[in-house]
Formats: C-alpha cells, sequence, structure tokens
C-alpha cells in the first residue's frame, strides 16, 4: 500500500479538529513526533514522543465549545504550512488565529511548531488545551475507577468532571433496544440520580481495558433476598478524558 502523501497527510490532520474526531489521530502522529505549542512564552510548551503529542492534540480535537477553520494550506515536498483561525466564543474577539509549521514522513506527521498572534487577545483556545495537557488528561482506567466510586460511594459528584458534551447513554432495559439518552445533561442527571440512590448497592467487578473501551462488569443489588439482585457489564467509549458512550447489558 503506497504511503499517504503529505497533502493527504494534512487534510486528514485538518478534518480532525473541524469535525471534533480526536480518534482520527491515532493513525496520523509519528512515534518520536514532537510539537511545540503557541504558548506560554518564550518558546512554547514542547511535547515529545507520539503519546504526549496524541494527548495533546485529543484534548484539543475533543473540545466542542471551540471551532477550528483552516484559512490557506501550503504543502512542499514533506513540509506543510498551515494557517488557521480557532474561536471559541461567539463574540469577533472570541477568536485567535495562527500558523502551524508541519513535517511529515512516511505518512505520519513528525514535527508541529505552532504560533499565533498575540497583542489584547488571550490565546484561550490553546490554553485550555494546554491546561489540559499539563493537567495530563486521564487515562481510560482513571475515568473508569472515578465512574465506578461514584456509584460505590453514593457520591454523584464525582461525575461532573467526567462526561463529554455529546455523551450516550443507552439502559439494559427495556427490550429490545434499551432507553437512550443523549448529551451530556441527560446522561449526567441519569447517572447522578442512580449513584445518589443509597437502596442501590453497586459493586464493580474485574474490568478489561481496549484502548479507549472498557469492558466493565458488575453486580448490583436493592434487597437481602437471592432475587434482590443482578448482574450486568458496560461497554463505556472513554475519549479525551470523558465518557462519550455507555451501553448497559444485564442477565435477563
Amino acid at each position: 500500500m503506497p504511503t499517504r502523501t503529505t497533502a493527504d497527510t494534512i487534510d486528514r490532520f485538518n478534518r480532525v479538529f473541524i469535525d471534533h474526531d480526536a480518534e482520527a489521530l491515532t493513525d496520523l502522529i509519528g512515534a518520536n513526533c514532537v510539537m511545540e505549542a503557541i504558548q506560554p512564552t518564550p518558546d512554547g510548551a514542547r511535547y515529545e514522543g507520539r503519546d504526549a503529542c496524541l494527548t495533546f492534540w485529543q484534548a484539543l480535537a475533543a473540545d466542542r465549545t471551540t471551532q477550528f477553520e483552516p484559512e490557506e494550506v501550503t504543502v512542499s515536498g514533506e513540509r506543510a504550512t498551515i494557517r488557521w483561525r480557532y474561536r471559541f466564543g461567539d463574540s469577533p474577539s472570541d477568536s485567535v488565529r495562527g500558523v502551524t509549521l508541519v513535517r511529515v514522513s512516511d505518512g505520519l506527521i513528525v514535527e508541529a511548531l505552532g504560533y499565533g498572534k498575540t497583542g489584547g487577545v488571550p490565546l484561550a483556545a490553546e490554553a485550555v488545551s494546554v491546561e489540559r495537557a499539563h493537567v495530563r488528561v486521564r487515562t481510560t482506567r482513571e475515568v473508569l475507577d472515578l465512574y465506578n466510586d461514584a456509584f460505590r460511594l453514593h457520591e454523584p459528584g464525582l461525575l461532573n468532571d467526567l462526561i463529554a458534551d455529546d455523551c450516550v447513554i443507552e439502559d439494559s432495559g427495556p427490550a429490545p433496544d434499551g432507553l437512550r439518552r443523549e448529551g451530556g445533561r441527560a446522561c449526567l442527571a441519569r447517572w447522578s440520580e442512580l449513584a445518589g440512590n443509597r437502596a442501590l448497592r453497586f459493586t464493580p467487578e474485574t474490568a478489561e481495558i481496549h484502548g479507549d473501551l472498557a469492558v466493565q462488569p458488575w453486580h448490583l443489588q436493592w434487597g437481602d433476598g437471592e432475587q434482590d439482585r443482578v448482574r450486568g457489564v458496560n461497554l463505556i467509549r472513554i475519549r479525551g478524558g470523558r465518557i462519550t458512550e455507555a451501553r448497559g447489558y444485564v442477565k435477563a
């Protein structure tokens, strides 16, 4: 199979941020990638290695409060220049313009150096991303553990920062499809209600992690009788440190 051209790689890279498709980044970043963010001064935060670059860009791509607009793309050999604007609000002043100098090798991004306009307008879009990257985006396992603790300890407040704005839940019932809830608010309301119910005793069993997918078996009890319990499993998709999808199934 022929290696992707530089133009094709850059086009796919831009589409990641236009479409907020953070998962698509996994096929675009080289093992020894180096990235320099546009801030802080004087050099910009530097990230070395595929994992560090991937974490930074996935956090930025997953943020649906921002809008990425490529203004001009120039490709020459393995080099590309992307002029862009990031919008992070409705006001004309709620945006920042910049340029990223990219180098591509064998169809993968191996270097990306970012620069932005300064003077009066805070670099809010990337400030959010830089902050997340420095704090470190939670791993799938860490998010899953906090999610389980919310139900196990009856602390719904643990859920507040775990749910993506576009999260989707499919409950284990009713048949045939399970009740579907869409959006972060709806999912948070549903889970908060369950987590706060002290009549329920939730016990997570041994989970398996497959990339961004957590397979979490569990046991739920609401009384002392043999019939007052059920076992089930949740398939939970976690991207950018937040839950984007959860599908529940039970023994029936």
